[in-house]
Formats: structure tokens, sequence, C-alpha cells
């Protein structure tokens, strides 16, 4: 009997946690006997690692109206029936509307779309359309991801089609991992980390503020570590500057060794104003990092309150009392620290997830 062939569908450039949930799976999914193939866009660090891997790769170019192309259209029908593909699963709205339309066309028994981003899924004809004809099924990576699948419309898709299977970790593998810290530490300094792409959404402008409060508050010596690129790259280092920072931050840019950056970090912070998963959380989690972060959107599923981080509101005044506290307190970090990679193995380990996921084909 031949394998289930497995295809994951993911056309972003950047890398994120959506990128890292179809790599990570790709390589569960190959492990465990599948047929797996990857759809990605040639250029993107996606289909770089995918192709490092040695897993079969197809580069069509893919963009946001693609699916209004007839070309674009009939090369990705042809390709899910020339590879006989089972289950396509797919990572992005504009994936659903060309990888999902096409796969429906080529006879695709399951189009399952993985969504992770917790923001609303406006109530159109054409959402309808694809959420009612096209998905077989929708995997969601935290609750709050689904309560906004359904905010504008609860009958968007029957509850019996959508599966909640958050981000899986390979802790294993990470702590396995080779890797030296980034930066040499400077004798009685506590450093602060996040990582995120340079954008409105993650949050870095009030992390800046919470470091100017810092200073003003005479804190512990420290400096803050931001890694990432993205839109807002220039704008962040002029606040900065603006806001008399230049000795206290530092912009490390996009950083492949995740691990690296944490083994050079005290606290890790993540003013996210909404996360789907926040997969960054389970890296650091996994290095025993206590975790100040905002108690918004799906951040409250993944670290628990006084348990594993400090979770306050999103704003830079409650993020720099929460630093403040983990920063004058090393007990306390380790305590937090210690809890978050007891509760990352318990819950989100990356074994188990997948199972979930395997359940989720088999339903």
């Amino acid at each position: 009997m031949q394998p289930k062939h497995l295809c994951f569908f993911n056309t972003n450039r950047p890398w994120g946690g959506g990128e890292q949930w179809h790599l990570t799976n790709a390589l569960m999914a190959r492990d465990h006997g599948y047929r797996v193939s990857v759809v990605a866009n040639e250029g993107s660090v996606l289909a770089e690692r995918i192709a490092a891997a040695g897993i079969p790769l197809h580069t069509p170019r893919l963009g946001g109206l693609s699916f209004l192309n007839p070309a674009a259209m009939t090369g990705l029908v042809r390709f899910f029936r020339r590879e006989a593909v089972d289950a396509v699963l797919l990572c992005l709205p504009r994936d659903v509307k060309a990888g999902g339309v096409a796969a429906r066309l080529a006879g695709v028994p399951d189009i399952i779309y993985r969504r992770g981003i917790a923001v609303p899924v406006r109530n159109r004809l054409s959402n309808r359309l694809l959420y009612g004809r096209v998905i077989t099924k929708l995997i969601v990576n935290s609750l709050e991801t689904k309560r906004c699948v359904l905010a504008e419309n609860p009958r968007l898709i029957d509850d019996a089609r959508i599966h909640l299977i958050y981000n899986g970790f390979d802790a294993a593998a990470f702590d396995a991992r080779e890797s030296r810290p980034l930066l040499a530490r400077r004798p009685g300094e506590i450093v602060i980390g996040n990582a995120g792409r340079l954008t409105p959404q993650k949050g870095q402008r009030l992390l800046l503020d919470a470091a100017a409060l810092l200073k003003a508050r005479q804190a512990p010596p420290f400096r803050v570590l931001i890694a990432g690129a993205g839109e807002l790259e220039a704008e962040l280092k002029a606040q900065a500057d603006r806001l008399g920072l230049n000795d206290a931050v530092e912009f490390v840019g996009f950083v492949q060794d995740m691990k690296a950056f944490h083994q050079s970090i005290d606290i890790f912070a993540l003013p996210s104003l909404w996360e789907g998963f926040g997969f960054v959380l389970a890296e650091a989690m996994c290095l025993g990092l206590p975790v100040a972060a905002f108690n918004v959107s799906s951040i409250p599923e993944v670290v628990e309150h006084g348990v594993t981080g400090l979770l306050g509101e999103p704003t830079p005044e409650a993020l720099a009392e929460n630093l403040l506290k983990l920063m004058r307190d090393e007990r306390l970090r380790r305590t937090l620290g210690e809890a978050g990679r007891k509760r990352l193995l318990a819950r989100f380990d990356v074994n188990s997830t997948f199972d979930s996921l395997t359940a989720c084909l088999r339903a």
C-alpha cells in the first residue's frame, strides 16, 4: 500500500511561526513514513530549509492574486494530480485561494487550512465559499485563533471540522543542538531579549518605551537585544536613538540560530499585541527563561501568569513593571523559568502535537 502523500503549501517569504510549523511537521511526517512534498516560493527561508532537508520541493511563482491567474492555477492542478496528493495543508489565506481551490479542482480528498493568526475572518461571500466548499478541515493553533475565526460568523465552519492543535516543539532536538551565545556578557548586566518580525503587531515600539522607563527608574544594569527584520527597522532604531537608548539596545537582525540568541539573555520579553501561538515563547521556555508579555490574544494559553512568566496590560508601564520585578529577583527568574520548561514539555511536545495532526488526517 502506498503511503499517504501530504503536501505542505506555504508561500510566505519571511520566516515565522507558520513556516516553523510547516517545516517541523513535514520532517515529522517524513520520519513517520508519509510521502511528503512542499510547495513554497523560490528563495524563501522555508524553501531553503526544506531543500536542505532533502524533501521534494515545488516552487511555482505565486503571489496574492495567483488564484486569478489561469496559468498558475492550471499548473497547480496538474501538480496535485501528477503527484497524487492525498492531503494538502495550507498556511496563508492566499494559499487557500490558490492552493485550496486548485486542490479542489484536482480532486485532492483532504484540503486542510492551518490558521495561525488570531485575527477575525471577515464575513464575506468569498470566505463563506472557501470555508464551506473548499476547506475540508481547519486547524487552529489556539482557542483564541478559533474564537477569532468564528467572531463575525459563528456558522462559518462546522465545529466538528475544527481541530485545535497547539504548535509542537522538539525540545530534545533543541537541547541537543550545539550552540554558543551570540554575544559576550558584560559583568553584572541583565540581558532582555525579544525576537520577531519588526512590525506593529510584534510591539517592539512598546518594548523600547518600556526600556526608557527602566532607565528612568534606575533599574539594574541591562541591555535589550532585539532579533528580527522588517518594515519598522529604521523607525525603531530612530526611536531608540531619540529615547537615549543606544547604549542599552542592540538590534542583531534576523537570527538563524535561535538557541544561541536565547543563551545570550536572562529574560524573554514578548510585547506582541496579538499572537496565534508565539513560537518564540516555546524556544525561550525550553531554555528555562522567564517571560514578560502582555495578557492578550493567545498568550495566556502558553504563558501562565505568576507560574511561568509575568503578564500585564499592553502598555509600556506594565511591561516595565514586570521586567523590573524579574530583573531584581534572580530567584523569581529561576522559578518561573523552570516551571516554563516543565509546562512546555507537558503541553507542547512535538510528538504529542504530531499525534494530534495524524488524528486530524484520519478524521
